[in-house]
């Protein structure tokens, strides 16, 4: 396998209290997150240690809202916090920090550990402006209708038509339901949400903690509203008609990285994610290593490759070779066998258009390439 180590499982049960995903005292006994600082391979396996709940600093009506996960291996011993119910158990949060401070909104917090913690992070005071105009376009771009649109081309690009391919991809067999789904670079929660409706348990995961938090917020409310951006620094409250499931989970975790154990899922999907990593070959290796033998993969993206995020000798591309053709080859084995990875192609869609508003004036359109394929089943 392609990963420097294998990735783990946790159980998770969360809900969502004033922008954060709340522990809940009854369930925090089923979580059991792995420490991604201390893991690693050895002569005699995987070396792993289960994170405790070990402080708590605030909680509120049987909700855990403050407080640190601690490493039970003594010789590491490293702590992640909860900051407003969210649990941020990531290996490297310092430099997490540094990249999503600009970038959050208020953060909340009472307990003076919980502030002296961030504040040893080197908190910033974050800029709003942009962050509240991204979060309106994610937002159009997942729960926005038709109707929202009010443009002269909005019929060729009704974002509905999007969302009916990828949730026609991701249902099972007839008659069938996922045990656990899992939604990478969740964002703001759409396709989490979807793929509950076909699944005993749906996680959503990603690393922007304000889109998460919003999802979760969702979760818990079953209402949707947001900021729209009109123009300018105008914005004005939209609130959709869309109910949210209730079988679905929310966590702030690394796709590189992913805090879970191996062969986990019955699927595993990331839509617009493979373009938006700093290796998109190690996401396509994790995503394969989550995934139960016979499980489903999805994969849905633009190949907006950009050079700040991802080299350019790291792009699923050649100039003899485009990006779904590659990504076909690989989960089919014909390029990395050493990789192990051995897929059937079910469904390959292409040229579906995605449309990202950014205010009433200023719009882009992407065409998105869309697959779907089952992981083989190895006979021993």
């Amino acid at each position: 396998m392609i990963y420097e180590y294998p990735i783990h499982p946790v159980n998770l049960a969360n809900n969502y209290l004033e922008y954060g995903l709340n522990l809940r005292d009854d369930l925090i006994e089923q979580i059991e997150f792995i420490c991604p600082r201390c893991r690693h391979g050895s002569d005699e396996g995987i070396v792993q240690a289960p994170l405790k709940l070990g402080h708590i600093f605030k909680k509120e009506e049987g909700f855990v809202l403050e407080g640190f996960f601690v490493c039970s291996n003594v010789d590491c011993n490293c702590t992640y916090p909860v900051l407003n119910g969210v649990p941020i158990i990531l290996k490297d949060i310092k430099g997490w920090w540094h990249s999503e401070k600009a970038k959050l909104s208020v953060i909340r917090c009472d307990s003076p550990e919980i502030k002296e913690y961030f504040n040893g992070l080197s908190h910033s005071e974050p800029s709003s402006h942009a962050e509240r105009s991204l979060i309106s376009s994610y937002m159009d771009l997942h729960y926005g209708t038709l109707e929202d649109l009010n443009i002269p081309f909005a019929s060729r690009v009704d974002p509905r038509q999007f969302w009916e391919k990828a949730i026609a991809i991701g249902k099972p067999n007839r008659g069938e339901i996922y045990c656990h789904s899992l939604d990478l670079g969740c964002s703001v929660g759409r396709y989490t949400f979807e793929l509950a409706r076909f699944s005993e348990l749906a996680i959503g995961m990603d690393l922007k903690f304000n889109t998460v938090s919003r999802a979760a917020l969702f979760h818990r409310t079953q209402k949707i509203s947001y900021e729209q951006r009109k123009h300018g620094q105008c914005f004005e409250e939209t609130e959709t008609t869309y109910t949210p499931s209730q079988n679905v989970l929310f966590l702030v975790a690394d796709a590189l990285d992913p805090p879970f154990r191996a062969e986990t899922f019955d699927l595993v999907a990331a839509l617009n994610l493979i373009d938006n990593v700093k290796l998109p070959l190690v996401l396509i290796g994790q995503m394969d290593a989550l995934l139960k033998q016979g499980g489903s993969l999805i994969l849905g993206a633009p190949y907006e490759w950009q050079t700040e995020i991802c080299e350019p000798k790291e792009w699923l591309e050649t100039d003899d070779m485009d990006s779904p053709e590659m990504i076909q080859r690989i989960l089919e084995g014909r390029l990395f066998p050493r990789m192990g990875i051995t897929y059937e192609i079910l469904e390959d869609i292409f040229d579906i258009p995605w449309l990202m508003r950014y205010h009433h004036r200023h719009w882009s359109l992407f065409l998105l390439h869309l697959l779907k394929a089952r992981k083989r089943v190895i006979k021993i």
